[in-house]
C-alpha cells in the first residue's frame, strides 16, 4: 500500500509542468477593433502548443462566441513572428464594456515547453481602453 502512495506521488510530480502567470495588454485599432498584444514571452519562444482562451464579462458570464471566433486567427498569429497581436475582434462583439480574459498557452523555451497563463481585465469608456492586471481594481475603476 505504501508503495502505491509513493508511486502516485512520484507520477504526479513528474507530470507537473512549471506554470507562469502574467498579464498582457489590449489596444484599440482604428476605433473599431480591439487587439491583444503579444507578450514578450510569445516572441521569445520557438514554438507553441495547447492554446486556449476564456472570456467573461463583469457579471462572470462567459463569452464563448468570442473564444470561438478568435481561435483560428490566434493559431495563425502565434506562429507569425511578424504579427504583434495574438488576436483581434470588433468592439461590437463584446457583450459589455468590461472584459476579463485568460489566455493559456504552452511555449517552447529551449528544448522544453512551459505553461503560461496571461490575464487581462479591461473596460472601454468613451472609446478609451483601460487595461488592468487585477480584477478587483478593474471593477472599481470601470463601474
Amino acid at each position: 500500500m505504501k508503495y502505491m502512495v509513493f508511486l502516485a506521488v512520484l507520477l504526479s510530480t513528474v507530470g507537473c509542468k512549471d506554470k507562469k502567470v502574467d498579464s498582457f495588454q489590449y489596444e484599440i485599432v482604428n476605433n473599431e477593433i480591439i487587439c491583444s498584444l503579444k507578450p514578450k514571452e510569445v516572441f521569445e519562444s520557438k514554438e507553441f502548443a495547447r492554446f486556449d482562451t476564456f472570456f467573461r464579462d463583469l457579471n462572470g458570464n462567459s463569452n464563448d462566441e468570442l473564444s470561438n471566433s478568435i481561435y483560428t486567427q490566434s493559431l495563425k498569429n502565434l506562429s507569425n513572428k511578424k504579427s504583434k497581436y495574438i488576436f483581434c475582434f470588433l468592439k461590437k462583439d463584446m457583450k459589455s464594456d468590461f472584459l476579463e480574459t485568460y489566455i493559456q498557452v504552452e511555449l517552447q523555451k529551449g528544448k522544453t515547453f512551459r505553461q503560461y497563463e496571461f490575464r487581462n481585465y479591461f473596460c472601454v469608456k468613451n472609446n478609451n481602453l483601460r487595461n488592468f492586471g487585477d480584477r478587483e481594481k478593474s471593477i472599481k475603476k470601470c463601474q
